[in-house]
């Protein structure tokens, strides 16, 4: 006998669950190559989730230095508009701004912002709102002036005398606006050839500020499918060729270089990026020119200066010296705002800061070429060895080693990222875990429940589903203590089954009942009922034990309604079979009950007991009575009165209490309820309404009436006639409400 003989394991089964975690990991591995389609949105988003979270905690687990190189944001913040005035500030107040900064002896100024448009000129404002003709003798001398109110021109001489980097905009539509910067990246291969995105058009900074800056630079962002920006396009391409971003021309300007260089190679019969060479360093890119931002912090991570405080020369002499300055705004009109893995509203300008720190440092996370084949072999292995331990584990221990595997490959991924800045995808290997984990768990699961599936083929044909569940959670302990709880209990009863029983031979007695309780009891168990017991031709049921049920009424009622409406199937069957048509009384009674398991050592019975179970008997056996089929107690009805059609039968004192209790005769679920069913529960409340009032003729009227027009209604207009005729020869005490004392049981 082998070992897994000894522990009892079944090896076909173990070989099926090992066939199907293999055939489950193949799916797996696939997913992770480039080609895979199926699923790959899902496991994208999963992918940017975990990039954010993983992001976030090695940010939290190494300490923030300060960076490298001496890199501050001058903010157009809200102070300095209020300061100022509001956005577009004039190109004086600008050119003061950067010639402010220049006086700081800064090493470059960029502008993460586009100016587009020509600032108005004082001196044509004047003469158009003067309306001047040209021969006015003013015309000259405004003229004369034009040139001193040219601020475009004097912001194009002051940021000519120092490095300053504008930015434009790249749009996907065929427009253009104003002129497009020279390429300042290239590759060894035709532009065309580069599969970085190509841009239809531009909007571009007016010529006379563009032919003055030393650089320009798109600000395009490039956001992931959920919005948030986690890449930075390097380059792009347009009519003229390969565009470089306002990062990239800002570090080229640092660095004194005036073009770099896309290295591409031959993938799969086109070529990709691989990076580009800026100075002595390699920036690697995904295949689209794209490099992953890593943010050193969140916002306000890099130095801020206002601009108020730039303009007002607030700012102490030689504290920007030797600076990269990146001039944009966190003013919220501005909304210069982005969503990144570090904060939903990051300053724009800040992520282009944390680029250029990244560009000149070299320090940037990279996606490697075989990181689709890596993350396959990690699924592949994974797999393997899941599949083969798995099986043979028992859940405690199998969970250990999920847990375990969760960890060790979460660690290794977050180990490579940490250390090395190796961006590789952990949805495919923790799906991987987990599936596995699910798949093998689910196999034992329906293993270990075999054996209660065969208790439940015993017994749940005698005790409810609710009741073996409590059995088998209660690791062998079938002794419960007795509580008192509000339940509700149902009655049912087959009318004449002794006049039945007489007429039919045994064999075919016990197939009408079986062909009676049956589906009987399927409808208490499918509205979550327990049958108590079956004693002859009769059926007990009660909701609310062995567990709670909040809509135990609802639940008792549907069961009592399609029990009548099984039964009318039941008669067409029975006299398809020779059988005697059958017809069942029900009573129905919500209070507090006294539930547990009750008996002797021999033999126990999970049953309730009390006055309001009785009640609930008491109910069903007065069913004849009034002719009626299901009666139920006021407690019963309560807060019911929209979903189904009641009427108020009678209010009685059974025998043996002296608390009278009104019942209620249940005709229909009300969407089913006719209009003639609901003027026939009209009439008779003004019957029994005026028989209260104790106007005997007018009631009596009513009810012949009902009894006419109605006549599942006959037997109860009889007994209410007959009270009548007895009434109006001995009345009833003043006092009297309606009460009828019942003497039998």
């Amino acid at each position: 006998m082998t070992f897994f003989q000894k522990a009892g394991i079944k090896v076909n089964g173990t070989r099926l669950s090992v066939i199907a975690g293999l055939l489950l990991t193949s799916a797996i591995a696939y997913q992770q190559l480039p080609s895979a389609s199926f699923a790959s949105k899902i496991i994208h988003r999963m992918d940017l989730f975990l990039y954010d979270l993983r992001f976030n905690i090695s940010l939290e687990n190494r300490q923030v230095s300060a960076s490298l190189n001496k890199i501050i944001i001058v903010d157009i913040d809200e102070r300095s508009l209020k300061s100022v005035g509001r956005w577009p500030w004039s190109r004086k107040i600008v050119a003061n701004l950067v010639e402010n900064l220049i006086e700081q002896q800064v090493s470059t100024i960029t502008f993460d912002m586009v100016f587009s448009e020509p600032e108005n000129n004082l001196i044509d404002t004047l003469s158009r709102e003067a309306d001047l003709g040209k021969e006015h003798v003013l015309t000259k001398h405004l003229d004369d002036l034009r040139e001193l109110f040219d601020y475009d021109m004097l912001m194009a001489e002051i940021i000519g005398k120092h490095d300053v980097i504008l930015g434009y905009i790249l749009h996907d539509e065929s427009f253009a606006i104003s002129e497009l910067a020279e390429p300042t990246a290239f590759s060894d291969v035709p532009p065309e050839e580069v599969p970085a995105p190509f841009m239809k058009g531009h909007t571009s900074n007016i010529p006379v500020l563009h032919k003055s800056a030393i650089g320009t630079g798109f600000i395009n962002a490039a956001p992931d499918g959920d919005g948030v920006v986690r890449r930075a396009p390097l380059v792009m391409r347009s009519e003229k060729g390969l565009q470089s971003s306002l990062a990239l021309q800002t570090a080229m300007a640092f660095q004194l270089l005036d073009e770099v260089t896309v290295e591409t190679v031959a993938h799969g019969g086109r070529q990709v990026v691989k990076g580009l060479h800026l100075g002595s360093q390699f920036i690697p890119t995904d295949k689209y020119g794209r490099m992953l931002i890593p943010f050193r912090g969140g916002a306000k991570t890099y130095p801020y200066y206002s601009a108020a405080d730039i303009l007002d020369g607030a700012v102490p002499m030689d504290e920007l010296q030797g600076s990269i300055v990146l001039v944009g705004t966190s003013a919220i009109g501005l909304v210069d705002v982005r969503a990144t893995p570090v904060g939903i509203g990051y300053p724009g300008v800040e992520a282009q800061a944390n680029i250029v720190d990244a560009l000149l440092t070299g320090n940037v996370p990279y996606k490697p070429d075989w990181a689709s084949g890596a993350n396959a072999l990690i699924v592949v292995g994974l797999g393997l060895l899941l599949s083969s331990v798995m099986p043979l584990c028992g859940p405690l221990l199998m969970t250990a080693i999920g847990s375990g595997g969760l960890i060790l490959v979460a660690y290794g991924n977050y180990w490579l990222w940490h250390n090395g800045g190796v961006d590789l995808s952990l949805s495919g290997p923790l799906i991987e875990v987990s599936t596995l984990y699910a798949l093998f768990l689910s196999v034992g699961y329906f293993r270990a429940s075999h054996q209660k599936e065969q208790i439940r083929s015993m017994f749940g044909q005698y005790v409810a589903p609710a009741h073996i569940d409590r059995l088998m959670e209660a690791s062998g302990d079938s002794t419960f203590q007795g509580e008192s709880r509000e339940m509700t209990v149902l009655f049912s009863d087959i009318r004449n089954f002794t006049s039945i029983s007489e007429t039919v031979h045994a064999d075919k007695l016990k197939d009408l009942l079986n062909r009676f309780f049956t589906p009987m009891t399927e409808i208490i168990f499918n509205q979550q009922g327990t049958v108590d017991k079956y004693v002859g031709d009769m059926i007990m049921a009660f909701w609310g034990a062995p567990l709670k049920d909040e809509s135990q009424q609802e639940h008792a009622i549907n069961t009592a309604l399609l029990m009548l409406e099984k039964v009318e199937e039941i008669k067409l069957v029975f006299t398809e079979l020779g059988y005697p048509p059958i017809n069942v009384g029900i009573g129905i009674n919500t209070g507090m009950m006294n539930v547990g398991d009750m008996g002797s050592s021999y033999r126990r019975a999970y049953t309730v007991l009390g006055d309001a179970v009785n009640l609930g008997a008491r109910l069903e056996s007065i069913t004849r009575f009034y002719g009626s089929q299901l009666l139920v107690s006021e407690a019963t009805k309560s807060g019911l009165e929209d979903k189904f059609v009641f009427r108020e039968l009678d209010n009685i004192q059974v025998k043996g209490k002296s608390k009278p209790v009104k019942i209620y005769e249940l005709l229909a679920f009300s969407y089913k309820a006719t209009p003639e069913l609901l003027d026939s529960v009209e009439l008779y409340r003004q019957a029994r309404g005026t028989y209260l009032q104790m106007q005997w003729n007018k009631a009596a009227g009513l009810f012949r009436q009902l009894s006419e027009q109605d006549k599942d209604s006959e037997q109860v207009c009889d007994i209410y006639l007959h009270r009548i005729d007895r009434y109006q020869d001995t009345a009833p005490d003043q006092d009297w409400q309606g009460v009828w004392i019942h003497e039998s049981k």
